[in-house]
């Protein structure tokens, strides 16, 4: 699967994240058999506890240099794999122009057009956003606006922010299932049939928008950190347990103008990958 690099202007094969039960799960008869049963979130978060044991600390290198990943900007030690995958940043970048939108996370982004209550993708793959919301009414106000899908991948920083000044006006958790966002799956995921938990924000800049936190397979626990009505962008909103996941954000109609670039790679189905506090796009004026 190919993404976007708009630092580099190239694309790129994604790396995908190794696991033989994913492909045991998704391609075989007996593991889609059992998918039913291990889709369950209590099973995803019993699977979790052994990344949470000191053992599994010595996966944690063999880990950074297979993705090669840059430790610059994060501390060193771990007790556990699980401290290891929601590691905090020790420096932040965040865009702070206020018409700026920016990504909540280090993830892989689409952008896609929401009509007639269907968020459409490429490919034949659309979603009703009445389904996702489970609230007919909230998705009405959200008619021909922009829908961000935001894919973070087993090796991305796992922690999310807010993305403009603002206050919680409602949240609530959705149930669902947790199947897998590993490319090698993403047949079988859908936005409305995952667990998600929904937040209703009022932004200074871009107007009431909503923000979604989507679980995947082996992630334990989605946390919201910030206990406060009031945030700010760039403050912490919570973090993924191990496993892969995504974030959706739903903008109203004439409200932003998404960046040229990832507008043409998201017409041809690539995600650009982006890094948490990037500007993604601008306010219309």
């Amino acid at each position: 699967m190919f993404i976007y690099n708009r630092k580099t202007q190239e694309t790129i094969n994604e790396k995908v994240f190794k696991s033989k039960g994913i492909d045991f799960y998704y391609k075989t008869t007996l593991g889609g058999f059992l998918r039913l049963f291990a889709r369950l979130r209590f099973v995803s978060k019993i699977c979790s506890i052994f990344y949470k044991r000191k053992k599994s600390k010595k996966k944690i290198q063999n880990f950074i240099d297979y993705y090669n990943i840059d430790m610059t900007d994060y501390e060193s030690d771990y007790n556990s794999f699980n401290d290891f995958f929601i590691r905090e940043r020790t420096t932040s970048n965040i865009d702070h122009t206020p018409k700026h939108l920016i990504a909540p996370a280090d993830s892989c982004v689409l952008a896609l057009n929401i009509k007639n209550d269907t968020i459409y993708t490429i490919k034949n793959k659309n979603y009703t956003l009445t389904k996702f919301l489970k609230n007919k009414q909230l998705a009405q106000e959200y008619e021909g606006g922009v829908c961000l899908i935001f894919r973070l991948r087993a090796y991305d920083f796992h922690r999310f922010c807010y993305v403009d000044d603002g206050g919680v006006l409602k949240q609530k958790h959705i149930r669902g299932f947790l199947d897998s966002v590993n490319i090698n799956a993403t047949g079988k995921f859908t936005l409305s049939s995952n667990y998600r938990q929904v937040s209703q924000l009022a932004t200074q800049n871009f107007g009431n928008i909503i923000v979604a936190e989507i679980g995947a397979m082996l992630v334990g626990q989605i946390v919201q950190t910030h206990k406060e009505t009031i945030f700010s962008r760039g403050d912490e909103k919570g973090y993924f347990e191990f496993g892969g996941s995504s974030i959706v954000i739903l903008l109203k109609k004439d409200i932003i103008k998404i960046d040229d670039d990832i507008l043409k790679y998201s017409s041809k189905n690539i995600e650009t990958l982006v890094k948490q506090g990037e500007r993604v796009g601008v306010k219309y004026e």
